[in-house]
């Protein structure tokens, strides 16, 4: 059984919990907020507004780090220094070099330390790269991740919230476009040239909407387009010589994939055995924990750091 303390309080940690009811080998322990009140309201059994005080416990394996953007590398460091494995949501931290300290440092005291994101470890996604040579070689892909975000109208009306801020980080690119990224990354590599243009702006000159360029030497292209203000078309398609891919739902979700080749039936692929889109990254973190499997480790960290260069990249085409 692998003991979970969760340090924040926001959205992403019932769903979080959620998970880990469904997929076998969990149990959160303990949780740590700004205030009891909004910490207790998740029924947890320890709750805790001193995160050193709660970092204390020996009887912790994992801490989750569930906390905005810019605030995952201190504690997640923090956590390493008390002896404890984390898993960090995404993005992992803010810069390359902060990811590289961590991983690291996790190392160095024999310790696992994972990003906490979901639509690498679907079936839907596996089931997608083995399909991938049926359709020749493939010289477009286009992914989409454009959504109305139930929070943005009051961000617009003067709300603060951290996935709209500056200070956090927030904005398209690194809050939701992250999973379109994850999956080209994961089936092609560093891409050889990067471009990223910001299609609209909050308020505050926060990037709300989004178009990534990734381009490979061998002539492949990924567009990666992503919207918090607007809804669109979600999904990947992947355009081969040979017939073509489509991917249903939203990137972190990857609901359905179909094969669609010239005179042949389409073929449908369901294979996700979860509903809930974070199990099947809990069951493999379980299970590379347990096997205490460094090589699986170090290969979804080297997916990671690949990210992480990749979306500063990004930022960086910006200013060109």
């Amino acid at each position: 059984m692998i003991r979970i303390a969760i340090v924040g309080t926001g959205m992403i940690v019932p769903q979080m919990l959620d998970a880990m009811q469904t997929v076998p080998g969990y149990e959160v322990v303990a949780i740590c907020g700004r205030s009891r009140e909004k910490a207790g309201r998740f029924g947890i059994p320890d709750v805790y507004t001193d995160y050193a005080e709660m970092l204390k416990r020996t009887d912790i394996d994992f801490v989750y780090i569930a906390l905005p953007n810019t605030l995952h590398y201190g504690p997640a460091k923090q956590a390493l220094l008390a002896g404890h494995n984390v898993l960090c949501e995404k993005p992992f931290t803010s810069t390359v070099e902060e990811a590289a300290e961590l991983f690291a440092l996790a190392k160095e005291r024999d310790l696992f330390i994972f990003e906490a994101i979901s639509n690498i470890h679907l079936p839907n996604f596996y089931k997608v790269r083995e399909l991938l040579p049926q359709i020749g070689p493939v010289h477009l892909v286009h992914a989409d991740y454009d959504e109305h975000f139930d929070r943005y109208d009051a961000y617009m009306a003067g709300a603060d919230i951290p996935v709209f801020t500056q200070e956090y980080e927030g904005g398209a690119l690194r809050d939701i476009n992250i999973y379109c990224l994850h999956i080209i990354l994961a089936l092609y590599g560093r891409p050889d040239r990067v471009f990223y243009a910001a299609t609209s702006l909050g308020r505050n000159g926060i990037g709300t909407a989004g178009a990534a360029t990734l381009s490979y030497g061998n002539g492949m292209v990924a567009v990666c387009t992503a919207s918090m203000d607007s809804d669109g078309p979600h999904g990947f398609y992947f355009q081969g010589e040979k017939g073509s891919i489509r991917v249903h739902g939203l990137p972190n979700f990857f609901t359905k994939v179909e094969l669609i080749r010239p005179g042949e039936e389409t073929q449908v692929f369901e294979l996700n055995r979860y509903e809930h889109r974070l199990c099947h990254q809990l069951e493999d973190y379980r299970d590379i924990f347990a096997r205490r499997d460094r090589a699986a480790a170090e290969a979804l960290e080297a997916r990671t750091m690949l990210i992480m260069e990749t979306l500063v990249r990004l930022e960086q085409s910006q200013n060109r």
